[in-house]
């Protein structure tokens, strides 16, 4: 089964190559987005334009992803539209995914970030 429409993904992550790798893997999946390097550009961005989705980093400088889904949950509460978002490390989150989900999460992926995790993940939401 494949996503029936284009999806516009905030990727938000501070490791350049990382952006760049999730970009070209999104535009061979048929989707457009947008990149942040860190958390709070990326709310920034939130801001003025709409976003099917978000892939967001957890550990970066200025504004981690913890405290990126703390302040997108805040958003939600005032009634704000804010998307899904997909958390991505290099660490395997399924131990404490309970807790990522509780805050907010709606799914995460394992760096490097592959072609078929992230189409799966996509297709999921």
């Amino acid at each position: 089964m494949a996503i029936q429409r284009s999806l516009r993904v905030l990727v938000t992550d501070d490791d350049p190559i990382q952006l760049r790798i999730a970009a070209r893997l999104l535009r061979e999946l048929g989707h457009s987005g947008a990149l942040a390097n860190n958390g709070q550009i990326a709310l920034d961005m939130l801001e003025r334009l709409p976003f099917d989705l978000m892939l967001l980093d957890l550990n970066m400088p200025v504004h981690d992803g913890l405290a990126t889904l703390a302040s997108l949950r805040n958003r939600r509460t005032r009634g704000q539209a804010t998307p899904p978002v997909i958390l991505v490390s290099g660490n395997d989150l399924a131990t404490n995914w309970s807790y990522y989900r509780d805050a907010g999460a709606s799914g995460y992926l394992v760096k490097p970030l592959d072609i078929k995790a992230l189409e799966a993940a996509l297709l999921q939401l």
